[in-house]
């Protein structure tokens, strides 16, 4: 079975994860509601409503299984999970309009720095970091 899986941070391609999503196919640029905060090395999605910058992929079963490990998803336990998969709706791009699973951030954000603009991309150009 395939699903379609909204991605905004270090999966992307030219970042550390992208490994991960070989052999998923690419669908195109979209924009999801949002907000996007630094964790660490790696940026974590909340409820919001600005506009998150990413990408959507069709990915298999096997992806979700092995992308619900890389994230932290305990299954059947969301408040033992570091993030959470969640359908969201597109608001921009191929799939506007239709919902899509991408993986909200689910730990603690005392301390996390907000990153406003919603692109990490962006974010780590502007701070100098590799990713």
């Amino acid at each position: 079975m395939t699903h379609a899986l909204f991605i905004y941070g270090t999966l992307m391609p030219g970042l550390r994860l992208e490994a991960e999503l070989l052999g998923a196919r690419f669908v195109g640029p979209a924009h999801i509601a949002g907000r996007l905060i630094d964790v660490g090395h790696y940026p974590g999605l909340l409820q919001g409503d600005g506009p998150v910058t990413g990408e959507v992929y069709e990915v298999d079963d096997a992806h979700l299984t092995r992308l619900d490990g890389v994230e932290g998803v305990v299954p059947g336990d969301r408040d033992a999970s570091q993030y959470w998969r969640e359908e969201v709706t597109v608001l921009s791009g191929p799939l506007q309009g239709q919902r899509v699973q991408t993986y909200v951030y689910n730990g603690p954000v005392d301390g996390c720095v907000p990153i406003p603009h919603g692109d990490y991309r962006r974010y780590i150009r502007e701070v100098g970091r590799e990713s």
